[in-house]
């Protein structure tokens, strides 16, 4: 006859279990991605007793909310319950005489590790199972024990009973749960010998040096007595609640339960606009704003910062970004409101400061964006003097057609280019629709005077940003060469920027300027090899004869005789000379403004002496064009 009683109690207690769990949101401040959320959680509730849960849920809030720091920073906690009932009331007792043991959800039981009002839950797994079922959680789980024994402890729960003591309890508990907060008690063991403890409201100090920043307020200072040793160890305060029930949490672990909280919570709620992704075409206004949730009473300080530079005047929760007054491009704007609470006063790792970051591209309908994502050579080893073939791709990003403008090419000994690296030319693109690319093969001469070397040819479009670009920085690609010797040669060249061919070059008669004729003849004898520059205004046919075999590529005229007699001097600078070392020379021709030369095309060659032949080689001309 006793079978059917138990088969009854086994019924209930599987219903009871498989009950659906009840989730409720009882506070809501605000998303869950904003907000610190914690679950409490009923055990030994019968499923009459949802109302007495929620009873006791409600008085415990307001007794969490008119606790500080909660009270000063109640706007940033979402709560949610899960309620599933238990079959009976109340939690296990087994050191009771004679033992109670209570059929409930979560098995909660007193006694835990020998403690007699230690009060924990053993299901921990359905624990979490259910406090899974709220919105969010940010693994503060609260447990209200439907009991009316003293009792409480924290560990990944936060547990209390349901009597008297209830709120003080669990807000205890949520001190350690929350908080991070040690107990403060000074039993039952005698002195502490270990090492310094990581919380921050005991340590080994007799100072009390952790918490120094509080010293003088409060009653904060150093006493002797915590962490269960009555000696060794020591808290901020003679009391406090993580050391008694009924008295106010010190200002050491407020501070730290609000840095912990600020650390979660986003006190920067709601952003305009809300993409952090914005385009803004010039010259459209754009307003950036943001609201908070910082109390006014905290004195919050609000800052813009645009590229990591802070924006004068810029104070309130919105800002107008002018993109006329930046680059074309991506910019950084970044919205900040600080929490200046007297709760904390020290926040090294910036978790009163909340931020938002919008990445904002400036563009321009009216411009486009030219790239080279291409450029490649139809030879890797070139003599100096030789011919390459250099392959370019230029592409149009857009919005806008771009054109006309120049693709240039430059020579650099080093992986960087500057207009003063040797020129190689240019072509003009005169129009490349948005989204459209070019190819362009141009073959170009090398320097007679390149150096045996790696060297790097560099492809640039629209080096003097005639076009209107959206980013005026990414016009270039490079790609290196192998330069190798030129050879038993006599050879003239201008070495001077952006001059190209380099046996061509002009000259304005009115301004004057300068130019720098170059001799590369690397099989002389340097030491007994002497080289003369001269020039003429009579072309360079027939020439002058020289020797058998041997014509200089020049014919005499006025212009001969007055480079000869103006050797080495102002106009003719370096024309008469030795060889250096490498069998090379530099020479300069300056001309004043306004001199007294007649316009049109004018020629430099140079020829060689030896000290047993009197011409021993002849260079080829280069062209001087002497303009108005």
């Amino acid at each position: 006859m006793r079978l059917l009683p138990l088969l009854w109690a086994a019924v209930a207690a599987a219903a009871a279990t498989a009950q659906a769990p009840i989730v409720t949101t009882v506070l809501s401040n605000g998303t869950t991605q904003s907000r610190y959320d914690m679950v409490i959680l009923g055990d030994g509730y019968q499923a009459t007793e949802q109302n007495k849960f929620n009873t006791d849920v409600s008085t415990f809030l307001t007794a969490l909310f008119q606790t500080q720091p909660y009270q000063t920073f109640a706007a940033y906690y979402n709560v949610h319950t899960v309620f599933r009932a238990s079959v009976e009331s109340g939690a296990d007792r087994p050191d009771e005489t004679p033992p109670v043991f209570r059929n409930t959800v979560y098995n909660a039981s007193y006694n835990i590790g020998g403690t007699d009002r230690c009060l924990y839950i053993q299901n921990t797994s359905l624990a979490l199972a259910d406090a899974a079922l709220a919105p969010a959680t940010e693994g503060r789980v609260l447990v209200m024990v439907n009991d009316t024994r003293y009792g409480g402890c924290a560990g990944q729960f936060a547990v209390s009973y349901t009597g008297s003591q209830m709120s003080n309890v669990q807000i205890h508990e949520l001190g350690h749960s929350l908080g991070q907060l040690a107990d403060e008690y000074d039993y039952p063991n005698n002195t502490y010998t270990g090492g310094e403890p990581s919380t921050v409201n005991i340590t080994t100090s007799p100072t009390g040096a952790k918490w120094s920043i509080w010293h003088g307020t409060d009653g904060i200072s150093a006493f002797e007595g915590a962490g269960y040793h009555l000696f060794g160890l020591f808290r901020p305060k003679q009391n406090c609640m993580m050391r008694s029930l009924g008295v106010a949490l010190c200002r050491v672990c407020q501070e730290n339960i609000v840095k912990i909280t600020n650390s979660i919570a986003d006190t920067i709620v709601t952003t305009t606009p809300a993409s952090t992704a914005v385009t803004v075409p010039v010259p459209q206004l754009q307003v950036f704003s943001f609201t908070h949730i910082v109390p006014p009473g905290n004195a919050p300080v609000i800052q813009w910062r645009l590229d990591g530079n802070v924006v004068p005047g810029a104070t309130g929760t919105s800002y107008t970004f002018d993109p006329t007054t930046v680059t074309l491009g991506l910019h950084t704007l970044e919205a900040s409101v600080r929490d200046q609470t007297p709760l904390v006063r020290s926040d090294p790792a910036q978790v009163m400061r909340e931020t938002h970051t919008w990445q904002v591209t400036v563009n321009d309908p009216s411009a486009g964006q030219l790239r080279i994502p291409a450029l490649s050579t139809n030879v890797t080893f070139v003599p100096a003097g030789g011919a390459v073939t250099l392959t370019t791709t230029v592409i149009n990003d857009g919005p806008a057609t771009a054109g006309p403008f120049d693709v240039e090419w430059f020579l650099s000994p080093t992986p960087s280019w500057t207009p003063q690296s040797t020129y190689l030319g240019k072509v003009t693109v005169g129009s490349l629709a948005a989204l459209q690319q070019t190819v362009i093969p141009r073959t170009v001469n090398l320097p007679w005077g390149m150096p045996a070397t790696v060297h790097y040819v560099f492809a640039v479009a629209d080096r003097l940003d005639v076009f209107n670009e959206t980013n005026e920085n990414d016009n270039t690609r490079s790609v290196p060469i192998l330069g190798q010797a030129p050879g038993c040669v006599t050879k003239i060249e201008f070495q001077d920027p952006l001059v190209y061919p380099f046996d061509s070059a002009s000259m304005s008669r009115t301004a004057g300027g300068a130019v720098h004729p170059r001799l590369i003849a690397p099989c002389a004898n340097p030491a007994t090899t002497i080289y003369l520059m001269a020039w003429t205004g009579s072309g360079t046919q027939p020439g002058i004869g020289l020797a058998p075999g041997l014509v200089l590529p020049i014919n005499y005229d006025p212009l001969t005789q007055l480079g000869l007699d103006g050797l080495n001097g102002p106009v003719f600078g370096g024309f008469l000379g030795l060889l250096d070392a490498q069998g090379r020379a530099q020479a300069t021709f300056t001309l004043p403004p306004s001199a007294s030369v007649p316009l049109g095309q004018t020629h430099f060659a140079a020829v060689l002496l030896g000290n047993t032949q009197l011409f021993t080689a002849v260079s080829n001309p280069i062209g001087l064009q002497i303009l108005p």
